[in-house]
């Protein structure tokens, strides 16, 4: 079977307050409502990976570097949502 993939990152958005209360059910609240609505449109959760994306340093930046007065490439760990439906 041939399936075709939409990756999606997810970030939950909850406010200050919500911290160290109602965060988490608020966080999973919307993973549910992204959940269902890609259910609606026939997407199946496949899995949730981590991918490493290299930030390069502008032109200031990078020269900058040179004199070790600023901040070399940096990598940043992402998170991404992969579904699946059959095509």
């Amino acid at each position: 079977m041939k399936y075709e993939y939409k990756v999606i990152g997810f970030t939950a958005q909850i406010k200050q307050k919500d911290i160290g209360n109602d965060a988490p059910e608020k966080a999973a609240g919307q993973l549910e409502a992204l959940f269902e609505d890609m259910a609606s449109q026939g997407w199946e959760l496949q899995g949730q990976y981590v991918f490493n994306v290299e930030i390069k340093a502008g032109c200031l930046m990078g020269l900058l570097n040179i004199f070790n007065m600023g901040s070399a490439n940096q990598t940043v760990a992402i998170d991404q949502l992969v579904f699946r439906k059959p095509v």
